[in-house]
């Protein structure tokens, strides 16, 4: 049981950590405005930020594919506690 809560934890730290990378990625991109846009709609920031950085930034752009694929088993999982 301390695993999966340990699990969890780490994996929404992961979520908050890349979310700051996609509001650099945004304001280094497109500016101040994709900076707000991006701190409102944190979901669809990560959607469209991802596929714009297919190519040029890989790393960011498969570990967000990666924490999307996650995020399913995590949300079962969390809500079960």
């Amino acid at each position: 049981m301390h695993f999966l809560v340990l699990f969890v934890t780490l994996f929404y730290v992961s979520c908050a950590i890349t979310h700051m990378w996609t509001s650099i990625i945004a304001f280094q991109e497109s500016g101040f405005f994709a900076l707000i846009l991006t701190l409102v709609t944190p979901l669809l920031s990560e959607l469209y930020w991802m596929f714009a950085m297919f190519g040029e930034n890989d790393t960011y752009a498969y570990l967000v594919l990666v924490q999307f694929i996650l995020a399913i088993p995590v949300g079962i999982l969390a809500s079960n506690k």
